[in-house]
């Protein structure tokens, strides 16, 4: 995609498949409010919610006209802190018993599925501190897919706020959230290294906000038994004003109790007129691949694999919305790991139940190609020339099937 040479001069920030199958579209006008004022960071005296970090150069990243140096300063020094991941964490990895797992999928209950999912988080993490992010064969990927993130919080997520991100991994988006001005954030997660490497990342670097870490299955298990230990101002009340669930949320498909559970969490959790966003593998997309190959359990290309234990339909409709697996390989990132299908429209019927009303659903390139434009200046200046691409900025080839595994949505609580 072709993108007018990137102007370094500070400008004011507005909101502004070959052939693959067509997402339903749903964009609704911007509900995100431009944050108007800056504050600082909150006291907290939970566990969890100490702040520090030091300052470094500069990205090249406009100011918002609303934003006062001092304070766009502290939150560029956020997004480009890179914390050292080369502490050693004496914990014993069992790789070995992930992968015979992996090996027996169609007989594993799901409750082996889920540690599966745990346990792989935890090695993957452990794998993350011996290596270098730009050395990954998949580096533009995860640029591509950041770039979206981004968009997505800004574009949707209700400024000047609270946050629950579930599902919240090693803190990735901390940064992202911070930029609309995020006042609280509280982040669980299945695997209990992502925990400490998330709040070794939020307290390593300088957030003007107050945040919280714990390790829970936020799928299977109530929010105020995950949230019990901590003071009722510390998580908001269980009130937040955004939801995020990003790239995590179809391990809840595993059977529809999890799923219910989760949107039970989710909508008593999120007050009237927040917003639940997240990114999910594409149901849509996994039709269309199950179409184009008939009769195969596996397709995908050198850069990731999706794998089926036994052969799909041919016309990619399963019978059951629940629990149907696939294990999910990208390289240098996911090892076959199960992972499920969310057929979209029966995930947006749920929501509907738990009077969450969809705003926005589109596939990782059209978000991209409707978007980019007007947030060129806003994202940080070294995700975006990663980005660079024949006079242009994106992905192709491998790359580009890899990143149409997905989509990005927003629902909005209404009831």
């Amino acid at each position: 995609m072709d993108i007018p040479k990137r102007r370094v001069k500070r400008s004011r920030v507005t909101r502004r498949r070959d052939q693959e199958p067509q997402e339903s579209e749903i964009d609704s006008k911007d509900v995100g409010a431009t944050a108007s004022s800056v504050s600082e960071a909150p006291t907290s005296t939970s566990k969890p919610a100490i702040t520090s970090g030091s300052s470094i150069s500069k990205p090249r990243i406009s100011k918002p006209t609303w934003m006062k140096e001092d304070d766009f300063q502290r939150r560029i020094n956020a997004i480009q802190k890179t914390e050292d991941l080369n502490e050693s964490i004496n914990t014993p990895m069992a790789s070995e018993d992930v992968s015979l797992k992996v090996a027996q999928l169609p007989k594993l209950t799901k409750q082996s599925k889920d540690e599966i999912v745990r346990d792989f988080y935890n090695i993957q993490t452990h794998n993350a501190r011996k290596s270098k992010r730009v050395e990954s064969p998949i580096y533009r990927l995860r640029s591509f897919n950041n770039c979206i993130k981004y968009i997505l919080i800004h574009k949707y997520g209700r400024h000047n706020g609270s946050v629950l991100d579930l599902g919240c991994g090693k803190g990735g988006d901390l940064a992202k959230w911070g930029l609309i001005n995020t006042q609280q954030y509280v982040g669980i997660d299945l695997s209990e290294l992502s925990v400490k490497e998330a709040y070794s990342r939020y307290r390593k670097s300088r957030y003007d906000f107050g945040a919280i870490f714990v390790s829970g299955d936020a799928f299977n298990t109530p929010l105020p038994e995950i949230l019990g230990e901590f003071e009722q101002d510390q998580v908001c009340h269980l009130q937040f004003d955004n939801i995020s669930m990003q790239f995590c949320m179809h391990y809840a498909f595993s059977s529809e109790e999890s799923v219910r559970q989760m949107l039970t969490n989710v909508s008593k959790s999120l007050k009237m007129g927040g917003m639940f966003v997240g990114t999910i593998p594409s149901s849509d997309f996994i039709k269309w691949k199950i179409k184009k190959h008939p009769g195969e359990k596996s397709w995908g290309n050198s850069l990731y694999r999706v794998t089926f234990p036994d052969t799909p339909p041919q016309d990619g409709n399963f019978e059951n919305p629940f629990g149907n697996v696939y294990n999910y390989f990208l390289v240098d990132a996911v090892d076959n790991v199960p992972e499920f299908i969310v057929p979209f429209e029966k995930f947006r019927g749920l929501c509907e139940e738990f009077g969450l009303r969809l705003r926005y659903k589109k596939g990782f390139f059209e978000v991209f190609r409707k978007e980019i434009n007007n947030y060129f200046n806003f994202l940080p200046g070294p995700l975006v020339q990663s980005l660079r691409l024949n006079g242009g900025y994106g992905v192709e080839g491998e790359e580009r099937d890899a990143v149409g595994f997905y989509l990005a949505f927003a629902f909005e609580k209404v009831a």
